[in-house]
């Protein structure tokens, strides 16, 4: 047991000085993470859209349609940049993109209301970008419905009833709509989590791969595993252990730090994130080693588990929903560690769900960790057999006759 200590630190203490010695390794390992979290994570700090410039094209005229007018510029989402005179010219700005809507007031639009008919706006979205172009649909659907309730409240009123009689006849059936989570439904609140786990992901499996391709680039994957005493598993926890350190480092400043800065709810309890997130980061170092064993270049394996990242993202199941993922790409997106861990996370750290509500996800990453080491142990185990036949063979060829 002491030994197997001494041997694991030893391993430890040389993966430590080869990262050290490696610019491009801990460019991936040291300055990615840090630089990433925060880059990416600015991009949505301000998490919803604010003063989105729209046009306006008015043939009414009217005192209405100014004041309507005023209603949208007034809003926080919108801000009215310019009026126009056709379509044409409007089509030109949402094709610049100097508008991302327009709102078209039609002739005789005040006199078909006074005569208690119903007139009709026109909104015209650039569905281009469709989370501004929601956004914008949903506040041009609320400065038109407060203002259609104050013609409905004085129509009413007219009719011999009073204001809170008014009020109650607009809306007979009222829904109540209330959101449980991501109350201002921020799409930052909903993406800058998912980011900061895919950089811990995709950094520690690149920067392990490169690591382990180092290895057998320089032939060193001999004098490693006699450092290992020719034991896979001791090879593999020995190489893990300072990688699980690190990115479990990481782990912790994004829940706290990143978190904090980008002002990001974290409404359920740490202990459950802390089990995942340390079983997540265990099963990608087992993944990495696996996969890296296959290369023989270092840039190779930088080159190629680079592209892995917007395809793991995107079949993880978080940007679009796993049930709607064609059948064929279930099996596969199964096999993602952070397939589960997405699904866990969210409802932990959004919803304040505990451990008991996720035990599925639980049990699947546990599971994906165990058949990573599998498939880790049998690749190590198969390079070190090899490496010892090579050896005994080289021996062989040099014994004199």
């Amino acid at each position: 047991m002491i030994k197997n200590y001494q041997t694991l630190k030893k391993i430890f203490i040389r993966e430590l000085r080869l990262v050290s010695k490696d610019i491009n390794i801990i460019s991936v390992l040291l300055l990615a993470p840090l630089f990433y979290s925060f880059f990416y994570g600015s991009i949505y700090y301000n998490k919803i859209e604010e003063n989105v410039e729209i046009s306006i094209m008015d043939l009414d005229h009217s005192a209405t349609s100014a004041k309507i007018i005023r209603y949208l510029d007034s809003h926080q989402t919108i801000t009215v940049a310019q009026e126009i005179n056709s379509l044409e010219e409007g089509r030109k700005d949402l094709i610049t993109e100097d508008a991302k809507a327009i709102v078209l007031f039609p002739q005789d639009f005040e006199s078909t209301l006074k005569k208690g008919n119903r007139a009709n706006i026109k909104v015209y979205l650039n569905g281009t970008r469709f989370l501004v172009s929601n956004d914008l649909n949903k506040a041009i659907n609320e400065v038109i419905g407060y203002v259609n309730a104050g013609i409905t409240v004085k129509y009413f009123e007219t009719k011999g009833n009073n204001f809170e009689q008014s009020v109650g006849m607009i809306d007979p059936v009222k829904m109540d709509t209330r959101s449980l989570f991501n109350f201002t439904e921020s799409y930052g609140d909903f993406l800058i989590p998912a980011i900061l786990i895919l950089i811990l992901q995709q950094t520690l499996l690149i920067g392990l791969s490169e690591s382990i391709a180092k290895e057998r680039e320089t032939n060193s994957f001999s004098s490693l595993s006699k450092i290992a005493n020719w034991q896979p598993r001791i090879l593999i926890h020995g190489k893990g252990l300072f990688y699980l350190l690190l990115f479990g480092s990481y782990g912790l400043f994004f829940f706290t730090i990143n978190f904090y800065v980008f002002k990001i709810p974290f409404r359920g309890s740490f202990f459950p994130v802390l089990i995942f997130t340390a079983l997540l980061i265990i099963s990608v170092v087992y993944v990495s080693i696996f996969i890296s064993s296959f290369f023989h270049r270092k840039i190779v394996s930088l080159q190629f588990l680079t592209l892995t990242s917007y395809p793991v993202f995107l079949l993880s199941g978080y940007s679009w929903l796993y049930d709607s993922l064609p059948l064929y790409l279930k099996g596969f997106t199964n096999l993602i560690p952070s397939t589960p861990y997405f699904a866990a996370f969210t409802r932990i750290t959004q919803m304040g769900a505990g451990l008991s509500d996720v035990i599925p996800e639980l049990l699947q990453l546990i599971i994906l960790t165990l058949v990573g080491y599998a498939l880790a142990h049998y690749r190590i185990s198969s390079l070190m057999k090899k490496t010892q036949e090579d050896k005994s063979l080289q021996i062989a060829e040099i014994k004199p006759i």
